[in-house]
């Protein structure tokens, strides 16, 4: 097996135990053994299971945040790229139910120079995309003015409340807890259309 595919496989395997067990707190023997490879290879590849889990944040984020560039290159309105911006959150969160927590688990105890990093180029990239289609859409006459940090807490909570809520789902609604592609799209849909309600100039 390449040594790319290993890597790949073991960031694989992290994501899938997380999304399963619903947790942060993985062992690197049930991870190696998922990536079915031996667990030394996680230290080979990343250095320490912190170092794994980085990767795999890195790894998360970083598609997220190239397809954002490319959104605020679009030629649409303010509203539609608000739209499409919303509902690429919502994917997320819907792919990658603990993100929130993992980003927690990795600032936790972490150094000043891995706080910096998930700060200034994970998270700051989404804010800073938000803000800026805000701005146009005011500018335009589309948006009332609204706090570009007040809306930020709005979104990525909205997104990440049904996905990481599975004991509330199931025992106050029922089913297993965990969302299916049918509720991800209902929630997609009511979810967006409330926050865009919230924006839109009256």
């Amino acid at each position: 097996m390449e040594r790319g595919a290993i890597r790949e496989k073991l960031l694989d395997a992290a994501g899938a135990l997380m999304r399963e067990f619903d947790t942060v707190e993985i062992g690197i023997l049930d991870i190696a053994a998922r990536a079915q490879v031996n667990h030394g290879m996680i230290r080979y590849y990343f250095g320490s299971k912190e170092g794994m889990l980085l990767a795999l944040l890195d790894r998360d984020l970083t598609a997220r945040i190239r397809q954002l560039s490319a959104l605020l290159r679009l030629d649409v309105t303010a509203s539609e790229r608000m739209r499409i911006h919303l509902e690429g959150i919502l994917d997320t969160y819907y792919q990658i139910p603990y993100l929130n927590r993992l980003i927690q688990l990795m600032v936790r105890d972490s150094s000043p120079e891995r706080v910096r990093y998930i700060a200034e180029e994970l998270l700051k990239p989404l804010a800073n995309a938000q803000q800026t289609i805000i701005e146009e859409g005011i500018s335009s006459g589309e948006f009332r003015p609204v706090d570009p940090k007040l809306f930020y807490f709005n979104a990525v909570g909205a997104a990440d409340g049904l996905y990481c809520n599975r004991f509330t789902l199931s025992s106050v609604f029922g089913g297993t807890g965990v969302a299916d592609d049918a509720l991800h799209e209902r929630y997609r849909r009511h979810t967006v259309e409330t926050l865009m309600a919230g924006l839109r100039k009256p």
